[in-house]
């Protein structure tokens, strides 16, 4: 990995980690969520999906979710337009690089409605606007950093919340279905 793009990476992990909100999640265990959609459910988000001009709809779904009002990515708006541009590229060249090594999977990035973005987030990555249709299905909850689904051919579906580095990209099949059954199954404390 090249000195620009790992200090990029070290960037957006400390600042992952200085976002404060009572929606940030650094707990593993809490920071994961499970849930199954219905048929027709997933039916109308495969219809939703679609429409995206960029991505062909294939097996297995990861999303990328923002949400308006983030102040996840504040702390780089005073940086220089270089540096803002290298943390996009940085960025967008993983999504790249992972959908390459992914046949099977198609890897959107939408954000909800809204006009309170961090310059890093609203322009020079290819982030479409959400309807509402994912926010009510799959991204109920706002967190800071924005979360991230990976949904599978079934209709189960694991949440990455608080994620900022798209860490879900990061996760093997075995590892998602791992995550899904432990958290389908696990009781309340």
């Amino acid at each position: 990995m090249n000195k620009t793009l790992y200090l990029t990476f070290l960037t957006i992990a400390v600042l992952f980690y200085s976002c404060s909100s009572s929606k940030l999640y650094i707990d593993e265990e809490k920071r994961y969520d499970a849930g199954s959609l219905s048929q027709a459910q997933l039916d109308s988000l495969h219809h939703y999906l679609k429409q995206n001009d960029r991505v062909k709809l294939k097996d297995t779904l990861i999303i990328k979710y923002d949400f308006n009002n983030d102040a996840c990515w504040n702390d780089l708006n005073g940086q220089n337009p270089e540096f803002i541009n290298n943390v996009r590229w940085a960025f967008q060249k993983n999504i790249i690089d992972k959908s390459a090594k992914r046949l099977m999977v198609s890897i959107y990035q939408y954000k909800e409605q809204g006009k309170n973005f961090s310059d890093v987030k609203s322009s020079g990555l290819e982030i479409e606007t959400d309807a509402g249709l994912l926010r009510r299905m799959l991204f109920r909850e706002i967190t800071t950093c924005g979360s991230s689904a990976i949904v599978l051919p079934d209709g189960k579906y694991l949440l990455v919340k608080s994620d900022p580095q798209f860490s879900a990209l990061l996760l093997s099949a075995k590892d998602v279905n791992a995550k899904i059954l432990h958290h389908l199954v696990k009781t309340p404390e």
